[in-house]
This record gives C-alpha cells, structure tokens and sequence, in this order.
C-alpha cells in the first residue's frame, strides 16, 4: 500500500505597524522546506529592539540569513540545525553594525518553528513568542528571555506580578551582540507560567488540529492566551491573524505587531487499496448477475 503523503500546514501572517509608531521594524518569513514525502514549512518572527538602531535591518538580515541557509539544506535535522543557524545570523549582524556606524547596536529577537510532516522544532531568542493551541487549550509553548521571567524562575515575583512589572520587556538575550546568546529549545507543554519546558520535545509530532502562533510583544503585551485560542477557532486562519491583529490596534497598538499562524488539518481520506477495489468490482458483477436472473426467471415470465 503507498503512504499517503502528509497534509500541507496552514499558514497565515501579517504584519501591522500599529497605531503609535511610524517605522515598522518587525520582519517575518515563512519558507517552504519540503523534504522528500514530508512537506516542511520553516516560519520566523523577528523584532527588532526598541531604542536600539536600525532595529528593521537587524530583524531583516536574521530573518534572511537563517531562511537562506535552511532552504540550502532542507532536510536536515532542525533540532540540530536551527540554533547553528540563529547564532550565525547574531554574527552576521553584529559584523554588519561593526561596519557601518550608522548600525551600531542594532539588534533583534527571534520566534522560529520548523515544521518537518507534523513534527515540531523551535528556536527562540528574547521575548518573541510562540503559542500552542492543543485539545482545547492555548498556552505559551516558549519561554521569555526577560529579567521579570528570570525573577519568576527564581521564586522573586509571580507571574502575576512579572506581567505588570515595570521592567517586563528588560532582555536577557537578543540577536546582534557581541556575545553570541544561547538560542533556547525548551517547549513548555503546559498551561502553568512556571512549568519548566524542556528540550525533549523537540520534534514532537502534532495532532489533527493542533495549531501554532508566532508572534511578536505588540501583539502578546495586549491580547491573552485564551483569546488567541478563541481566534484560532476560526477556520479561515486569515481571519485568525486580521482579527488578532485588528484587537491589538483596539487596544492602542503602541508597538508593531507581528503574527505568524500555522495549523496542521485533518489527513485526508485513506485511498481504498487495489483488493479492495477489485472485491468492490467483483460483488457489483454478482448483484447484477442476480439481478437480470431474477428478471429474466421470474418477474419477465409473469407479464
């Protein structure tokens, strides 16, 4: 019997510039990596950092060389793959600052998700964030790289307190310095702000339904969890992002905001295999032999 090839993701993004700012330095991509039978789709948010120079050209160059380097190698292995190519795309920018005054200390974050069939690699780097939405539920699948989530690891604040805190967008790690930042792997599973996450569940494979949202803070600093789940119920993910989008703007769209939505669809219907086909066949010759005997034994001789 031949393997029916997986279903294609979908897939929707948008950008906004919001309803404050007059530049948008929020970039994203969403890349076409089949390999072999498995269709793959590499999606990436970056934003560039508020305050800091030519945040759109360090978001653009990131976005551009981590896509330019995946579509080179499209099946190789993302959960080994994808931190090589985020650390190199860092370099790439603070090379590009080094040599243009205009530049220096550009900077950006990063949201990727690399979708093999239906399994599941991330990459993050600072507060750009990725959510999951899986029986029902809607969480954050990836963790901040923030002081208020460091202070929330360590028992300081709560998550409560870590959402209104003053500091909240305080990075611990961006794209474009000279230090290279570990990209972080761990997928958060469940619903608890302090659940862990691991990097064990990279590669995980997803379910009928299961639905992610790539996105940057203009959108996570305005709309909840549970409304991003209710949007994701839409069966037009279109929809899904204009409204997301259009409910941040409500709320004063004071920063870009990026979204990036992927949705993994039902399979479609196993084809019938070649027996059965021809038992199909066979069994509608019989009927009909029957058929004409009844007419031409019974019914024909009583007219």
């Amino acid at each position: 019997m031949q393997r029916m090839p997986e279903p294609r993701p979908e897939v929707a993004a948008d950008s906004n510039v919001g309803r404050v700012r007059t530049n948008n330095e929020d970039r994203y991509a969403v890349i076409p990596l089949d390999c072999k039978d498995a269709p793959g789709v590499l999606a990436l948010v970056a934003d560039g950092v508020g305050g800091h120079a030519a945040g759109e050209v360090a978001s653009q160059m990131v976005v551009d060389e981590i896509a330019r380097e995946a579509q080179a190698d499209p099946c190789a292995n993302p959960a080994k793959v994808l931190p090589q190519l985020v650390v190199r795309a860092g370099r790439a920018v603070f090379d590009r600052a080094r040599q243009d005054p205009e530049l220096q200390g550009m900077a950006t974050t990063l949201a990727g998700a690399w979708l093999v069939g239906r399994r599941l690699y991330t990459v993050t780097v600072g507060d750009s964030r990725i959510y999951m939405r899986r029986g029902g539920r809607t969480f954050q699948a990836s963790i901040d790289h923030t002081w208020v989530q460091d202070a929330v690891e360590h028992k300081l604040l709560t998550p409560a307190q870590a959402r209104i805190h003053p500091n909240a967008h305080v990075l611990r790690r961006h794209l474009g310095g000279k230090e290279d930042p570990e990209p972080d792997q761990r997928l958060r599973l469940e619903e608890d702000d302090e659940a862990p996450g691991s990097v064990e569940h990279q590669g995980m494979t997803l379910e009928d339904g299961d639905a992610l949202v790539l996105c940057s803070d203009g959108l996570s600093d305005l709309v909840k969890e549970e409304e991003i789940g209710r949007a994701l119920r839409h069966r037009k993910l279109e929809r899904t992002v204009g409204e997301l989008i259009e409910l941040a703007r409500s709320r004063g769209g004071h920063d870009n905001i990026t979204i990036v939505a992927l949705r993994i669809p039902a399979k479609r219907e196993k084809a019938a295999r070649p027996g059965a086909l021809a038992v199909l066949a066979v069994s509608a010759v019989i009927l009909a032999a029957i058929a004409a005997a009844v007419y031409f034994l019974i019914i024909s001789p009583v007219r």
